[in-house]
């Protein structure tokens, strides 16, 4: 990972954190920190940012390639900035009472649970493609087809990360939000993924369709 990817990665994660804290109150940090769930939470989040600068993993969101679909940098920069928008509701409205389900606190070790296997199957996604990764819908320079590690069984493991978290939160938080945003994800993995697999069929033809035929969209052995 460049310098200037590795300093941006770490403003991300160092802004989420600050939106988080300052979401639930910086005037109790100790009352997040008593539920272990949100403790884990954190737990996950610093041993992934760990686990990306030991195994060099190059994350960078914006890489457009020679090969972009459409117009996506304001839809990018549109999903992470509502993104950073829930890092804050959500803590907030958990110590407030704000949109929250009450009792089931095992929803929110379910929620934990979802999250880290969403962070599992980001890491192993992005240690398979390399600097292949983009935000965008797009082909790299000498772009090849990846069939190996996870995407041996499953070609979009990150669109499955993305629906993880989006239960995985909202439940962590005890957030009624959990519906609105799993059927906005559910919406939007499924358009992102016709896309892709447009281009991908058009760029390698045979090759891909053999793939296809072997391996799963997103669930093994269901979809």
């Amino acid at each position: 990972m460049s310098k200037k990817a590795s300093l941006g990665l770490l403003l991300q994660v160092t802004l989420a954190f600050v939106l988080m804290f300052f979401g639930w109150g910086w005037d109790d940090l100790g009352g997040f920190f008593a539920h272990p769930a949100r403790a884990g939470l954190l737990a996950i989040a610093l041993v992934g940012l760990v686990c990306m600068f030991v195994w060099r993993l190059d994350i960078q969101v914006f890489r457009r390639g020679p090969r972009p679909v459409g117009r996506q940098r304001w839809l990018l920069a549109g999903l992470m900035a509502f993104g950073l928008f829930l890092v804050w509701f959500l803590p907030y409205g958990d110590r407030r009472d704000v949109l929250t389900f009450t009792g089931a606190d095992l929803l929110r070790y379910v929620g934990l649970a979802l999250y880290a296997g969403g962070t599992v199957l980001a890491f192993a996604a992005l240690r398979a493609l390399g600097k292949q990764y983009s935000g965008y819908v797009t082909l790299q320079e000498d772009h090849r087809l990846v069939q190996t590690g996870i995407y041996g069984l499953i070609r979009h493991p990150i669109y499955l990360r993305g629906l993880l978290v989006f239960l995985g939160l909202p439940l962590l938080f005890r957030s009624w939000l959990v519906v609105p945003l799993f059927v906005f994800g559910l919406v939007f993995v499924a358009l992102r993924i016709r896309q892709e697999e447009k281009l991908l069929a058009e760029h390698f033809g045979a090759e891909f369709e053999a793939y296809r035929r072997r391996t799963w969209r997103l669930l093994p052995y269901l979809y």
